[in-house]
Parts: C-alpha cells; sequence; structure tokens
C-alpha cells in the first residue's frame, strides 16, 4: 500500500490547475464507492447506525485532508509533496495524548527524530523547499491525516473494516458534489467532467488504487497495528517516491523537476529506515533472536 500511495504523489502532481479540487474528489470517491461496492455488497446487511456515524467521521476528515493536499500539491515536485506529507506521524502521538492520554515512549520520540532526519536529508538539506504556502496546506494535511489514522485505529477494532471503507467513500462523494455544486453556483460555471487526459489518468489511478484498494486494505490492517507504527511505515513513500518518479515520469510523459538519486538522499533513505526500525522494538528482537541462533548452530 505504500507502494501505491507512494505514486499517487506523481499523478496529483499533474492534475491541470483548470480542475476544481471538489470535482476531483467527487469523481475519485464515487468511482472508488462503486468499486468497493461491487466487491463488498453482501457485507452491506451488517450494517448498523455504528457504522454509519464512524464512517461520516472518517469521510470529514477524509475530505479535509484530500482537499489541503490537491491544494499544497499544485506545482510542487513529488519528492517534495511525498517527504512533507510523510512527516504526519510526528502529529500522530500528539493526537492520541489528547485522545488517549497515551503518552509516547523513548524509542517512539527518537524513531520519530532519526525518521525526520532522514526526511529532510532526502530534501537534500534544502530549507527554501519549505518556505512556500503549498507547504502549509501539506502540513494541515498533515495534522488531518495523523487525526484520521488513530480514529481509523479506533473504529476499525470493533467494526466492518469493508463498511467502513464503503461509507466513508460515499459520505467523501456526496460532502464533495455539495461543495463542487455551491463551487460552481458562486463562480458561475456549468458542473461538467473535465476533457483534460491528464485529469483522467490521475483519476483512474487515484479511484482503483488510492480511493478502493488503499483505503479497505488500511482500514482492514489497522485492526492490528497500532496507529504510530502505521504512520511509520508509510512514511516510507517518499523513498519509493524518489526511486520511482524519473522512472514513471518518461513512461507516462510527464513533466518531473526531481533531481536525480544523490549521495544525501541515500544516507536521508539508510537513517529513515534506522528510524522505523527503532519505533518497533520486535524488529530487533527478531534480529538478535536469528543472530543468536546461527551463532549457536555455527
Amino acid at each position: 500500500m505504500t507502494f501505491f500511495s507512494a505514486i499517487q504523489y506523481i499523478f496529483l502532481s499533474t492534475v491541470p490547475s483548470t480542475v476544481t479540487h471538489f470535482a476531483f474528489l467527487c469523481i475519485t470517491s464515487t468511482i472508488g464507492f462503486i468499486l468497493i461496492f461491487l466487491v463488498f455488497i453482501n457485507e452491506l446487511f451488517r450494517i448498523d447506525k455504528r457504522h454509519i456515524i464512524q464512517s461520516a467521521v472518517l469521510s470529514v476528515l477524509t475530505f479535509t485532508y484530500s482537499i489541503f493536499l490537491l491544494l499544497g500539491s499544485h506545482k510542487l515536485d513529488s519528492t517534495t509533496i511525498s517527504s512533507v506529507v510523510s512527516s504526519y506521524f510526528i502529529f500522530i502521538p500528539v493526537v492520541e495524548l489528547i485522545a488517549f492520554k497515551t503518552k509516547p515512549k523513548k524509542s517512539v520520540i527518537a524513531a520519530i527524530l532519526f525518521v525526520m532526519v532522514g526526511i529532510f536529508l532526502i530534501m537534500d538539506l534544502k530549507l527554501e523547499r519549505l518556505l512556500n504556502i503549498n507547504i502549509l496546506f501539506l502540513i494541515v494535511t498533515d495534522i488531518f491525516i495523523a487525526i484520521y489514522i488513530v480514529s481509523t485505529g479506533a473504529f476499525a477494532s470493533g467494526s466492518n473494516p469493508a463498511i467502513l471503507a464503503m461509507g466513508q467513500l460515499f459520505f467523501t462523494a456526496i460532502i464533495s458534489f455539495i461543495f463542487w455544486f455551491a463551487d460552481s453556483r458562486i463562480k458561475g460555471y456549468m458542473i461538467a467532467l473535465p476533457p483534460e487526459p491528464a485529469f483522467w489518468g490521475s483519476v483512474i489511478y487515484m479511484s482503483i488504487f488510492i480511493r478502493g484498494l488503499y483505503t479497505v486494505i488500511q482500514t482492514y490492517a489497522q485492526r492490528f497495528v497500532t496507529p504510530l507504527n502505521t504512520s511509520l511505515i508509510f512514511s516510507t513513500e517518499v523513498i519509493i517516491t524518489l526511486l520511482l518518479t524519473p522512472l514513471i515520469s518518461r513512461v507516462f510523459h510527464m513533466q518531473s523537476s526531481d533531481s536525480v538519486l544523490s549521495v544525501t538522499k541515500c544516507i536521508g533513505v539508510v537513517v529513515m529506515l534506522t528510524g522505523i526500525i527503532i519505533s518497533d522494538p520486535s524488529i530487533l528482537k527478531q534480529f538478535t533472536f536469528k543472530k543468536r541462533n546461527i551463532s549457536t548452530n555455527v
């Protein structure tokens, strides 16, 4: 899922500025809902009031962070977008502290610092990349994604993940259409499907892999993975974006301002992965256990 999430930033950066963000979100959410509905239609018989309320909450969060993500993605390269958005794990401990009074462990704080340094190195230590109004939009995106991740983990543990996925896409599509309709009345344009090829290329990818597949799998997976570990794992999407942007840009004939892989970025990848390993002590225990077994056998 991290792989699919990483590639989305390449497609988002190509969405034409003439297309309203509400239209993009409405269309992709609608298509994503239809795909999940066709696969999990039998699960709807288990829907209840709790599922409806939880789905509505998740849809509001999805709508909010998606709009800010689209705003922030305009005229930024995919690596910068991915680097900033991947940083939402910073806000996870804050959200958990406020919501559940859960204090972060020392290993978690160390992991966050490592990953932050890694992302900064991946950005080639260029502070000027952060001095942009689009970056502010992406930071707001991070805050709402953090709240969404924590909420999804809390809801998924006691609810049907398929229904939650369908419900949040259904409500997101409705909310987006309402804003799309209001925007068209205010600005005086007709609601119509945009003809731009770049728009539909992004729509197809986002609808299938992000709105559809990603939403379902994430909701299922968060029943067994903590919000912080989920966010730290997802933060590796910046590495995938960094490696695949040049290739995908050539295949789909997209313009990319991302630079060639540098030594600084490679070091950033190593530092970032180190932070993720530190965040989960079980990884180190498994490595130590295997090492001891090898030594014993020898």
